[in-house]
């Protein structure tokens, strides 16, 4: 009818299922990881409160590894066990992810509030970590507040 005539028309040169072409691939390829990942956001965000902490307590974190876990794996003894773990005599500091990234109670639920929580996460466990209350660990540091 209108158009060109279907028996002129050049026969596709590869079919697919269904008809569709192939899916395209990402702009950066599948080598490079996505930056807006929750676990890279998680662990950027987590390493920045603990490089802040050790600035401020070189000689109580000299020695102190931080680790990152997805989840909890056996019985801690912490005070918040689901988010972190502390193991003085290992010197170490263990924070769980997926906990962390689900805990309910933000009173605004954005990406900033979530940044928040994460650095009060790892503040808690250095707090814990050194036997310290909050407001002894950084003295005069939120008075301006």
């Amino acid at each position: 009818m209108f158009g060109r005539d279907r028996r002129t028309r050049r026969p596709s040169r590869v079919r697919h299922r269904h008809g569709r072409r192939p899916p395209r691939s990402s702009l950066t390829g599948p080598e490079l990881p996505d930056p807006g990942a929750r676990h890279l956001r998680f662990e950027a965000d987590a390493r920045a409160a603990v490089e802040l902490l050790q600035s401020y307590l070189p000689d109580e974190l000299r020695g102190v590894r931080f680790g990152f876990q997805t989840a909890p794996s056996g019985q801690h003894e912490s005070r918040f066990p689901l988010l972190y773990s502390v193991d003085r005599r290992a010197r170490t500091i263990m924070l769980y992810r997926v906990p962390i990234q689900r805990a309910r109670g933000l009173h605004v639920d954005d990406d900033e509030h979530r940044r928040y929580f994460v650095e009060h996460c790892v503040y808690q466990a250095v707090c814990e970590y050194l036997g310290r209350e909050p407001w002894e660990l950084l003295p005069g540091r939120f008075d301006h507040y």
